[in-house]
């Protein structure tokens, strides 16, 4: 264990050993290009919930609006009007009606 700690602080205690060996593997990955396939495939992934989850939170957000709409008397027609206005280029018409008909049902 404590080979292994030391590697961590960046000292090889036994130049044959397994900790040596763990390193030539490490330096053998991030130098053939593997490594920088895989951090390009983690960003990709990062990136797409990133933006589900945005997606999500604008969902929510334009639901409260929608419960506002309705609890204010406006019909259906101009909340669709009004989160179309707001949030028209973050979520889709269907997107929009489809939300709008949840509430107001």
């Amino acid at each position: 264990m404590i080979d292994f700690l030391d590697y961590m602080n960046g000292i090889i205690n036994h130049p044959e050993g397994y900790i040596a060996s763990l390193q030539k593997d490490v330096d053998h990955y991030v130098n053939s290009g593997k490594w920088v396939e895989d951090m390009d495939k983690l960003e990709y992934e990062m990136n797409e919930v990133a933006k589900k989850a945005a997606k999500e939170g604008t969902k929510k957000a334009v639901q409260k609006f929608i419960q506002y709409q309705k609890q204010h008397d406006n019909s259906m027609k101009s909340a669709i009007h009004d989160v179309t206005d707001m949030y028209g280029d973050m979520l889709s018409h269907d997107e929009i009606i489809k939300l709008v008909h949840e509430v107001y049902q």
